[in-house]
């Protein structure tokens, strides 16, 4: 079969043969300089000949062959320039020399190193914020209808909190959120197995997953029913389950201990919910009812909260909603 090539594509394979051949210049190299060295070697004793049979001395014979040449050195950089690809090849030797030099100066390579790694860890750090505050939308429904209380009388807008009292007022008696949760971070210790560990966790009141509109991944999640004193329920990360509990299917109503009270499982966050803060990991997540502090088996001097149920002046709740439709921010 014939196959027939306009002289765009006969320049195109040219171009591309041409490509192959530089780029297998950059392999090989000692056995391609041996070659040359030879070749250049063999021209060059051609000449002498030729120059020795007119007559010259030995000596003269060699320079004109050499001159006639145009240089041995200048011609053998003439013909590496034609094997390989200049700008990889100097890349290469920069790279080389750099290397030699920094290990011919530890100290300064240290120096050198440290200053990488910690404008590399700032520079993640600021990426990994960003990312979580303004390009990562939250896994929940809607969640542009989720807002956040604040009070505009204060300076730190985005650090206000409130006690549980305002909680339920604000709750029960607004207009515009079709449904009000409170969220606060704390750490446990959390015991398994024999084994206890220190994780974050978060309290949160009954309806905050209903406000969010999470679904658990395994069992279910919290209800109104279950934020009540006394009712010792827990939800893990899903991270978390697959780490610590080896991502056990039957995990649910198991139990385990938290702050040397025993708390049955209900169920496994889904995957990918971390916080609604940016930057924080909640572990386990726990009713806010489930920790009154007249509860306890026995003192705990690290015990995250007061019993913070009736008292107006202990305020470490975070409070968000979701907007009821029809409503703007």
């Amino acid at each position: 079969m014939l196959v027939a090539f306009s002289p765009e594509g006969a320049v195109f394979m040219r171009l591309l043969r041409a490509w192959f051949l530089r780029l297998g210049g950059l392999f090989n190299r000692a056995r391609r300089e041996r070659e040359l060295a030879d070749e250049l070697e063999s021209h060059l004793q051609l000449h002498i000949e030729d120059n020795l049979r007119a007559g010259m001395t030995p000596v003269e014979a060699r320079r004109q062959a050499l001159l006639k040449l145009g240089g041995v050195e200048q011609t053998k950089e003439i013909y590496r320039d034609r094997w390989g690809i200049p700008l990889v090849e100097s890349l290469i030797y920069d790279v080389r020399y750099g290397l030699r030099m920094l290990a011919k100066s530890p100290g300064f390579t240290a120096v050198a190193i440290l200053t990488l790694a910690l404008g590399i860890g700032a520079n993640t750090t600021i990426f990994t914020l960003i990312d979580a505050l303004l390009l990562r939308r939250l896994p929940v429904r809607e969640p542009d209808r989720l807002v956040a209380l604040s009070d505009p009388d204060k300076r730190d807008v985005e650090s206000v909190t409130y006690s549980y009292p305002e909680y339920v007022e604000l709750r029960d008696h607004n207009s515009v959120l079709s449904g009000l949760a409170a969220t606060t971070p704390g750490m446990m210790a959390l015991g398994w197995n024999g084994v206890t560990v220190r994780v974050p966790a978060a309290f949160v009141s009954g309806n905050y997953f209903d406000v969010l509109g999470v679904k658990a991944f395994l069992g279910r999640t919290f209800s109104s029913e279950d934020d009540r004193p006394g009712n010792a329920v827990v939800m893990l990360r899903y991270e978390l389950w697959k780490r610590h509990f080896n991502s056990d299917p039957t995990i649910l109503g198991k139990t385990i201990d938290l702050f040397f009270r025993p708390f049955t499982i209900i169920g496994v966050l889904p995957p990918g919910f971390n916080s609604l803060d940016a930057g924080l990991t909640e572990n386990v997540l726990v009713p806010i009812h489930s920790f009154f502090l007249d509860s306890l088996p026995h003192p705990v001097d690290d015990y995250p909260f007061r019993v913070f149920g009736t008292n107006p002046f202990d305020n470490p709740f975070r409070l968000f909603g979701r907007l009821k439709a029809g409503v703007s921010r």
